[in-house]
């Protein structure tokens, strides 16, 4: 054996020797069954150990190498991406700004990556209701074309407006960048957040009217505005928010729309112009009345973008007479065609001495009630100048009325059911009503004090909206097919009408809406001036018929739909008179009362009463 161990010893110290070679296990002869623990001890570490060192050698050589291509692939993807946070975008401009005065922005990008940007485009956004300088943009949105930013180089791009808004107004201001990087379709963007302050209205309001007025007495209001710009304002529309109880006389100017909306002639810088208005006002005793007026102009969505605005507040102190007026038990009323209002006045000594003959007055002004039905409860209607009177020979009430005693008188109108509209200008009626209570002597002590009460009221009238359906088989403008009377299993087509007719007051979002039932075809042939839909998973037609002046129907002709539908009877419908088309309705917005107007008509069924062909045996389905 010693021997062996001898030619092991050389060749475990062997140069040269490999590593695997030294792990072949030499020839020893057998071992014994049971070999002696002390020798085990002695030759593990010389034969085993080598083997582990190497293996975690390899295994550390294999990490390392590894790690060194990942950093190294790292590093190089790292280097040639593109990085939305090694991109700057500044906005420059100024914090604040008078209203309508010329504000410039300046946009810087820089690119501060190690390849450059394709597919570059910066999306400016102006302030809201600004008045874009830059050639060429349409709306607040400005887009420009770049093409490509160099690793490393700076764009600057300038954007000009006049800014408005009212006075502390903050505004937003954004630009955006789009781009796409070489060799992708994925696009990316970064923004950029700037704000601007109006510092002062381009627009300054104001008021002129007394601090307090008695209730019921007629009150003169002024509106000043002044252009604060440095440049013509144009577009200007005032609009002029009055508290309730007031009641609209005259205007100078004349307002353009229901005496609230005046569109204002171009303003130049520094020009000042007045508005006066006319009214009377109503309420309760030590009660504070507001009145706001706003100038700006309407934007491509029809909201309105503010350049200035006043506020004023008069106090009401109680009159020494007084009377308050209501039209069926409400301070504002619109009535309809053909409607019976009733009107109640209350009336009230506010003096500390009682009111002998005391005669109330109502003046009538309009040409939409019937005069022959005017009933008055205890008083009398004079046509000749359209004026009610009560009086202590007609209401024994007023005859005596003491201190802080009321009391109530009425009457009765009679809306024509029949407006005379007879040209365009036969539009927007209404009634005006004026109430005034005065004593028949004076009492001692108030000679000559103005005690009367005063209190007007309008009332609006609701156009009428009306809705006529017609149902054809023989037409000429739309010829139909197939059997009449209609047979099971066969198809026959009909023509259908719908028309619209408008009364007194311009409409808008008329819309006339009708379905078809399961077993009727909606055959697409369609003669209208407006936009029609209709949906095959409902049976859904909707005519889209939008604005409506006054009088089509009456100055000018009526709006009309003509459409073809297809009808093929089922066995269980023989004998009877199916409906064609169901639920016809036609909706609009009176936009003089500012009320929601709907109207309906029957069916159409297969009776066809508007065909003047058809007869009573073509109006059942046959076998």
């Amino acid at each position: 054996m010693s021997e062996h161990l001898e030619e092991l010893k050389k060749r475990l110290y062997k140069s040269g020797e490999s590593f695997d070679a030294r792990l072949r296990r030499p020839e020893l002869t057998p071992q014994p069954q049971k070999s002696p623990s002390v020798w085990q001890e002695e030759n593990r570490p010389i034969l085993m150990e080598p083997r582990r060192s190497g293996k975690i050698w390899w295994i550390l050589g294999a990490v390392f190498f590894i790690a060194a291509i990942g950093a190294g692939t790292y590093y190089y993807l790292s280097y040639n991406s593109i990085s939305n946070k090694r991109i700057d975008i500044s906005i420059s401009g100024p914090d604040g700004a008078i209203g309508g005065e010329r504000v410039t922005w300046e946009v810087a990008i820089t690119n501060n990556n190690n390849k450059a940007l394709s597919g570059v485009a910066l999306v400016f956004e102006y302030p809201a209701g600004s008045r874009v300088l830059d050639e060429g943009v349409k709306g607040l949105r400005a887009r420009k074309i770049l093409e490509n930013i160099g690793a490393g180089q700076t764009v600057r791009l300038s954007f000009s407006a006049f800014a408005y808004g009212f006075e502390n107004e903050t505004k937003d201001v954004r630009a955006t960048l789009e781009y796409t990087p070489f060799g992708s379709s994925a696009a990316f963007s970064k923004e950029e957040l700037g704000k601007i302050t109006i510092t002062r209205s381009p627009v300054g309001v104001s008021f002129e009217l007394p601090r307090e007025i008695r209730a019921g007495q007629e009150i003169e209001i002024k509106v000043n505005y002044v252009s604060n710009s440095s440049s013509v304002l144009e577009n200007l529309i005032l609009e002029l928010a009055i508290p309730s109880g007031f009641v609209f006389k005259s205007a100078d100017p004349k307002p353009d729309t229901g005496g609230k909306t005046w569109f204002l002639s171009p303003l130049n810088p520094s020009e000042k112009r007045i508005i006066t208005v006319r009214g009377i006002l109503s309420g309760g005793e030590l009660e504070e009345k507001s009145f706001k007026a706003s100038v700006g102009i309407k934007d491509s969505s029809n909201g309105f973008n503010i350049y200035g605005q006043g506020v004023a507040t008069i106090e009401l102190k109680r009159p020494f007479l007084e009377v308050d007026a209501k039209i069926n038990g409400q301070d504002t009323y619109s009535a309809r065609p053909g409607e019976s209002v009733y009107v109640e006045l209350m009336y009230k000594n506010n003096l500390t001495v009682p009111v002998e003959n005391a005669i109330i007055e109502g003046v009538l002004s309009g040409r939409i009630y019937d005069e022959s039905k005017t009933k008055v409860r205890f008083g009398t209607y004079r046509s000749i100048d359209k004026r009610i009177i009560w009086n202590s020979s007609l209401n024994n009430s007023l005859g005596r009325i003491d201190p802080g005693e009321s009391g109530t008188v009425s009457f009765e109108l009679n809306i024509l059911e029949k407006i005379p509209v007879k040209t365009t200008t036969d539009k927007d009626f209404n009634i005006s009503m004026h109430f005034e209570i005065r004593p028949g002597e004076k009492p001692p002590g108030y000679e000559g004090a103005d005690l009367k009460g005063e209190d007007s009221f309008d009332m609006k009238l609701i156009s009428r909206l009306q809705l006529v359906r017609r149902g054809f088989y023989y037409s000429k403008t739309m010829p139909n097919t197939g059997p009449i009377p209609a047979k099971v299993g066969r198809e026959t087509t009909f023509t259908v009408i719908l028309s619209l007719t408008n009364s007194t007051s311009d409409l808008d979002g008329v819309k006339v809406r009708a379905f078809l039932p399961p077993y009727m075809g909606w055959k697409n042939k369609i003669i209208s001036a407006e936009p029609v839909t209709y949906d095959p998973n409902t049976g859904e037609i909707i005519w889209d018929v939008g604005d409506m002046k006054a009088g089509i129907g009456y100055t000018s002709p009526a709006k009309e739909i003509t459409f073809q539908i297809g009808l093929i009877p089922s066995a269980n419908q023989a004998g009877q008179t199916p409906e064609l088309v169901a639920n016809i309705t036609a909706e609009g917005h009176d936009k003089f009362t500012d009320s929601n107007l709907q109207v309906s008509v029957p069916s159409l069924t297969l009776k066809l009463e508007s065909d003047p062909k058809i007869d009573l045996r073509q109006t059942t389905v046959i076998k």
